[in-house]
């Protein structure tokens, strides 16, 4: 089974007036060459991306503006980086391997990135949201002391134990990433839950039955598979009839935020995921901050979607009663648009996807 990277069905607006600004950070990212260094060197773009952009969002200016200057200063540090000689003393990078399988490659990165999580960021944090985003909008929950929770690509578990935190004691998580449910079972015992467990399983074939768990929740995961579209289909069956069904994936349009993400999985599509995280953990960010950045950067497939793509799966899968979430926590980029920030549409597009919905 072939690799395919980058796979993308949305439009970047970098074909815009940036797009000469992000071609040319591209090319001069390139141009480092080969060596170990080099790939510190493109590893380090990231959060340096992110940064800009995130100090370029809260000053209120023109983001267009803003980015530009935050494009020309990284492009003006590559080529600086590119003619000091210092590749010279770097022996090759390792190349990345191409003849992985789509699913292992994305569970084992997300499984890297989940095991460094601290007990906070694990446990605690997740809940904290998770309960935000439910309170701000007015979600009415199922009775959780006695539903059943399927959490459909739990990854190391972290929403898992959030909706165990918020009350449900018969929640189930399962994913394909063999590290991350090995991490997931770890924590669970040592944090000594009662009523959590994780399977190993592959979240566009569930192998469960219908119409058998009261809340389905799915974040943030199909638009990192294959065939979304088949796993709504199975999200909706093993939900029972009346049951609540939440579901996250990537918008667009997505506005400057993924157009940034998008220049950042150009530069780092040959790049080995472990040794990115690596370089990145050198310059001190913490685990949960590295995991935000390197999330939809090296994962192979980063769709995105419209409401009306995924509304229209939802109802061929028989789900009713659907529910785009307009409201999060305040950092969500729907939030921002919602409390009318400067510039958020140009910024954040239409904000993140999420969904409720019954059957």
């Amino acid at each position: 089974m072939e690799l395919t990277v980058n796979t993308n069905a949305a439009t970047s607006s970098w074909s815009g007036p940036l797009a000469t600004a992000a071609g040319s950070v591209a090319s001069a990212a390139e141009d480092l060459g080969t060596s170990q260094w080099a790939s510190v060197i493109r590893a380090w773009t990231v959060p340096f991306l992110f940064h800009g952009m995130e100090e370029v969002f809260n000053s209120g200016e023109d983001p267009t503006t803003g980015l530009q200057r935050v494009l020309d200063r990284l492009c003006d540090t590559l080529k600086t980086s590119a003619a000091s000689g210092f590749g010279a003393l770097s022996a090759p990078a390792a190349a990345r391997e191409q003849s992985v399988a789509v699913e292992k490659m994305t569970g084992e990165h997300y499984g890297r990135l989940f095991r460094e999580f601290s007990k906070e960021s694990f446990a605690s944090e997740p809940a904290r949201l998770l309960n935000d985003r439910l309170t701000r909008n007015n979600v009415t929950l199922p009775d959780l002391k006695t539903a059943r929770v399927l959490d459909a690509g739990c990854g190391g578990g972290r929403y898992s134990v959030a909706w165990h935190l918020l009350g449900a004691h018969d929640v189930l998580g399962v994913d394909l990433s063999e590290p991350g449910i090995a991490d997931a079972r770890a924590r669970a015992e040592a944090m000594k839950l009662q009523g959590v467990r994780f399977e190993h399983a592959d979240v566009v074939e569930l192998p469960l039955e219908r119409d058998s768990f009261d809340l389905v929740f799915s974040n943030g995961v199909l638009h990192h598979t294959r065939d979304w579209a088949r796993g709504i289909e199975r999200l909706v069956s093993v939900l029972k009839p009346g049951g609540l069904g939440w579901l996250y994936l990537i918008e667009n349009p997505g506005g400057y935020f993924w157009d940034v993400i998008e220049l950042a999985r150009k530069i780092m599509r040959t790049e080995v995921h472990e040794q990115a995280r690596v370089a990145v953990a050198m310059l001190g960010i913490p685990a949960n901050r590295i995991f935000y950045m390197l999330d939809h950067v090296m994962v192979p497939i980063n769709l995105r979607l419209t409401t009306e793509e995924i509304t229209a799966e939802l109802k061929k899968g028989g789900a009713r009663d659907i529910r785009r979430l307009t409201r999060g926590t305040d950092f969500d980029r729907v939030e921002r648009i919602y409390q009318k920030d400067s510039y958020a549409v140009e910024k954040y597009g239409a904000g993140e996807h999420r969904f409720v919905f019954t059957k």
